[in-house]
């Protein structure tokens, strides 16, 4: 996989949630009258945030629900959690081996950090 894209029409939103919330890196970013976007860095995967009103043809979007999952691979999931911007619930520990938070994005979906852990 290449990369992932999120159209959206809280395009503000958005790029402010992962760029200043999350903190995660832009990569590169355009402005023009046909379209506007932002591309991050989410440890290693690519996040092109769209601007669906902006596109020379509106994109129609649907709910979002819980079919896409965002998912961070971290080394330390508590530090990662520490280092938010925002407000989110507490690292559990899963029955399958892994220290996991979850929030989600100004259009709601779903942004997992993920430690794997031994044993």
């Amino acid at each position: 996989m290449s990369y992932v894209a999120l159209a959206t029409r809280q395009f503000e939103a958005l790029t402010d949630f992962y760029g200043k919330a999350l903190g995660f890196a832009v990569l590169k970013r355009w402005d023009r009258p046909d379209g506007r976007g932002c591309v991050f860095d989410l440890n290693g995967l690519k996040l092109e945030i769209l601007d669906a009103a902006r596109e020379k043809a509106a994109l129609e979007l649907g709910p979002v629900g819980d079919r896409i999952h965002l998912v961070i691979e971290v080394a330390d999931v508590d530090a990662a959690h520490r280092a938010l911007a925002i407000h989110a619930p507490p690292p559990i520990t899963t029955s399958w081996r892994s220290r996991t938070f979850s929030l989600r994005d100004p259009d709601g979906t779903a942004v997992c950090y993920l430690q794997w852990v031994a044993g």
